[in-house]
């Protein structure tokens, strides 16, 4: 089976492989997606645009939401050879749906929701693009079923991906090189679903009660942060979140209320890494985080219950730690890029 990879105008993956080799980010590819061929079957992945060509598709995208139409048409002789065409989301997923006729594409959707919530020209564009899928995948167990439910589209096509990371960029961390007193909560993300308001908040609380908790919060989103209760580190971390993850005690995710899997990847770098999460309950984190075992689910929206769910933490190391060591033994049974791989090359296999 040969499966050619469109990945985002941004990503180029001869360059990916150079950071890697550096130890700037994870995984050999985007994803981890060369673990498709780890049982002999051939990947390739479209290589960038350039020149004329790439600031003409940078213009349409903007555009166009973010659909990448121009490299769907200029890149699709790359897909020559292949067997079908995998798509990692929407963007660039809708894109070779309509560009693609003679082979079969596999999607991925990470942004869509209900089709009542987009403006008529894209609802009209995307339910006629999603009806030439051969298949479509969602990492986030809460937009599977809105997807077979909502979307004019054969329910059979529609898949659940369980997301994975790799593990040996998150190693896990010492438990007795976490901060002195061991009250470090470490955050990171900034898409539009972080809550970091209601994080915030539930720092303030928990020291409030007694507790000198600290915060190191990775985010471009403006956020304040009392400097007496921690840090803002105003800039994408890569490889430098290793670091905060290993001072960490615990490491917490507030989102808002949404079924796209927002926070997904944090919380498996956090468990990855040996420290229990604390994040909102929205739907699909239950799936990664278990509940009790491997950290706290707490409801979107509530300072208080979050706060909670710290300071117990906090106050009670040793549960803490075992919560970490199960999230970790999880990481590596489960959530890999390599099993990801394996899901995603299984649906493929599918559809030929």
């Amino acid at each position: 089976m040969h499966v050619h990879v469109e990945l985002p105008e941004e990503l180029d993956v001869e360059e990916y492989r150079l950071r890697n080799a550096r130890g700037e980010i994870p995984d050999h590819t985007p994803y981890g997606l060369h673990h498709i061929g780890d049982d002999g079957d051939v990947v390739t992945f479209r290589r960038p645009a350039h020149g004329a060509v790439a600031y003409a598709s940078r213009k349409v995208r903007n555009r166009l939401d973010g659909y990448e139409a121009v490299t769907a048409v200029t890149g699709a002789v790359q897909r020559r050879g292949a067997d079908a065409v995998l798509c990692m989301d929407e963007r660039t997923g809708v894109p070779a749906l309509f560009t693609s006729p003679r082979r079969p594409v596999v999607t991925g959707i990470g942004w869509l929701e209900r089709p009542d919530l987009l403006g008529r020209s894209e609802r009209i564009a995307t339910t006629r693009a999603l009806r030439r899928a051969a298949g479509m995948f969602s990492q986030s167990p809460g937009v599977v079923p809105i997807l077979r439910e909502h979307w004019d589209v054969d329910p059979g096509r529609v898949h659940g991906v369980t997301l994975g990371i790799d593990p040996e960029f998150y190693p896990e961390q010492p438990w007795d090189e976490r901060d002195p007193g061991g009250v470090t909560i470490t955050s990171v993300g900034d898409d539009r679903n972080r809550d970091h308001d209601t994080l915030v908040a539930a720092v303030e609380q928990v020291r409030a009660g007694g507790v000198p908790a600290w915060l190191e919060l990775a985010t471009t989103i403006p956020v304040t942060l009392a400097p007496d209760a921690g840090v803002v580190h105003a800039r994408r971390m890569n490889a430098a979140m290793r670091g905060l993850y290993r001072r960490s005690t615990v490491v917490a995710i507030a989102l808002r209320s949404n079924p796209v899997g927002a926070g997904l990847t944090v919380a498996l770098e956090g468990l990855a890494s040996g420290r229990p999460v604390v994040a909102t309950d929205n739907p699909g984190m239950d799936h990664y985080v278990d509940h009790g075992r491997t950290g706290i689910l707490v409801p979107p929206g509530d300072p208080a219950a979050m706060a909670g769910a710290i300071a117990e933490l906090l106050s009670d190391p040793e549960r803490a730690a075992a919560m970490g060591a199960e999230g970790r033994k999880d990481v590596e049974t489960r959530f890999t890029s390599a099993h990801m791989a394996r899901e995603l090359a299984d649906i493929v296999r599918g559809v030929l």
